[in-house]
């Protein structure tokens, strides 16, 4: 019989008035998957404390005892694989605090600094320790709303009140879910919401543990060896096709100015191109011509085959879900907390953008599907402007930049500034026909641009700013510090070189273009 779990440990946590049965399922179901359970608690000083079970007829006739010789207080969370917190009363009996200052102006915080609860924020802050909480055992975290907002979770109908203020997000398992399955997973925390549901709790906490979950979303960009005279740029594509020159255009320019790349989209899932924007003989209607040249075409074709070395280059791309947290529905009921947890999260995610000097959104038609309405690519463009760094957008990709704007302030980050993207004359009558699927291409037709982008632009740059499309001009790139914006196709290597002159140009060009 494999054993999965063989060489980990487990920490249980009791009190008295547990439930026999729950502990059995414990110690018997960890143990075949290879683990060593090990029961702990508050002590009080002791070498050791015994606890007495719940008595319910028909369930438990009789007390049984439990000898406990670890207080979680003396062991080293590195040790253990996950914590568990069993049912019934250990929460509450593990809540109490001998503290006799206790008033409405520190209940809070008495609550927060018992033994329990300060060892469970130890638990909670190490996302490789697994936390199994069942039924009731959600007390021990509803005093620490930042622990528990935005979490995924489910527990025993008594506690749901505080669990919702806390700002954790309950989430009912679907109608017909046996009571024995209903157990709720969200990233390193596992949650149930009666003992009946342990065997299920004991199996999610397996997997968890052999299958760790993802890093947390202040964490998602690998730390690479950067020279300190090395750029770095951070390229956002869609999932849902990109115009491929729009890539490979400025990619090149950074290539042969030494800069680092790193590419990113909404969801981690490797970007395509669009498959007109790899054929040379693709006659474009608005411009009644050919867009793309052989060569241009060769490249991307390159870059879109994973199998090239170029096409290595956008295997695991960074993923913007797991970068950047979710801002909250202003109809949900802990809005607050959620709001509270979600500023905390943006300003860990933001930490990382310190490695990077610039941020470039690639175009096409994707974009319109993907990244212009996306909130968390608003909040990315929002830390690279807080950062004061450069931001550059092709084609749709620059509909991004009308619509990333500060929450309270509601005011495009483009008003008063004068910047390019895809022009009227330019938009096609009778569908694109160039959408891709996720992860393969589709003949998908969606239409005519749903929106005009030029009139959009023309309106949130307001009075004081303006939009350029240069038609009838064969480029038409426009640099306002710190944007840095291409009209279309042609204007993609252009747009590659204006960024590198924002970046290292002696002086560092502030205006062009208009």
């Amino acid at each position: 019989m494999t054993q999965p779990l063989a060489g980990k440990k487990i920490a249980v946590v009791v009190e008295s008035q547990y439930i026999p049965g729950e502990i059995r399922i414990y110690q018997e179901r960890f143990a075949a998957h290879g683990a060593e359970v090990e029961l702990v608690s508050r002590l009080w000083g002791q070498s050791s404390q015994r606890f007495y079970s719940t008595v319910e007829p028909g369930v438990v006739d009789a007390l049984e005892w439990l000898e406990v010789t670890t207080d979680f207080d003396d062991i080293d969370l590195e040790d253990y694989a996950a914590v568990i917190v069993s049912a019934n009363y250990t929460s509450v009996r593990l809540r109490w605090s001998e503290r006799e200052d206790l008033n409405t102006d520190n209940a809070a915080e008495v609550a927060r600094s018992v033994p329990a609860a300060d060892f469970l924020r130890r638990a909670m802050a190490d996302p490789r320790i697994i936390k199994g909480l069942a039924c009731h055992a959600l007390w021990l975290l509803t005093p620490s709303p930042d622990l528990l907002a935005g979490r995924k979770v489910i527990c025993n109908k008594v506690g749901l009140a505080d669990v919702i203020n806390a700002g954790a997000l309950y989430t009912p398992c679907p109608p017909g879910t046996p009571a024995e399955q209903q157990v709720v997973v969200d990233r390193d925390l596992v949650t149930n919401n009666s003992w009946h549901a342990s065997a299920a709790l004991v199996d999610a906490v397996k997997d968890r543990i052999l299958d760790p979950p993802p890093a947390p979303r202040y964490e998602p960009v690998p730390a690479v060896p950067v020279t300190p005279d090395q750029r770095r740029i951070l390229i956002l594509l869609s999932e849902w096709g990109y115009w491929g020159e729009e890539l490979v255009g400025p990619l090149g320019e950074f290539d042969r100015a030494g800069y680092r790349v790193d590419f990113c989209t909404p969801t981690g899932k490797r970007p395509n191109a669009i498959p007109v924007s790899m054929d040379p003989d693709f006659f474009d209607p608005p411009l009644q011509r050919p867009v793309t040249t052989a060569q241009m075409a060769a490249l991307v074709r390159e870059i879109d085959d994973p199998t090239t070395e170029q096409g290595r280059r956008l295997d695991g791309p960074i993923s913007l879900a797991d970068w950047f947290p979710e801002r909250p529905y202003f109809a949900a009921p802990t809005f607050v907390r959620g709001l509270e947890a979600y500023n905390r999260q943006l300003v860990e995610a933001e930490r990382e953008l310190e490695s990077f000097d610039a941020l470039l959104i690639v175009g096409g038609s994707g974009p319109i599907v993907d990244l212009a309405n996306n909130q968390r690519v608003h909040d990315l463009i929002l830390a690279f402007l807080r950062a004061d760094k450069p931001v550059g957008a092709e084609c749709y990709g620059v509909t991004c930049l009308a619509f990333a704007r500060d929450m309270n302030l509601r005011e495009s980050i483009i008003w008063g500034k004068h910047v390019t993207g895809h022009c009227l004359e330019y938009d096609y009558q009778d569908g694109t026909a160039f959408v891709a699927s996720r992860g393969r291409f589709l003949d998908f037709n969606m239409g005519p641009p749903p929106y005009p982008l030029e009139f959009i632009l023309r309106d949130a740059t307001g009075p004081e700013g303006g939009y350029h499309g240069n038609f009838g001009h064969p480029t038409s790139v426009i640099v306002d510090y710190p944007f840095i914006t291409g009209r279309s196709t042609p204007d993609s290597i252009l747009t590659g070189q204006k960024m590198i002159e924002v970046l290292d140009g002696d002086p560092p060009l502030r205006r062009w273009g208009w």
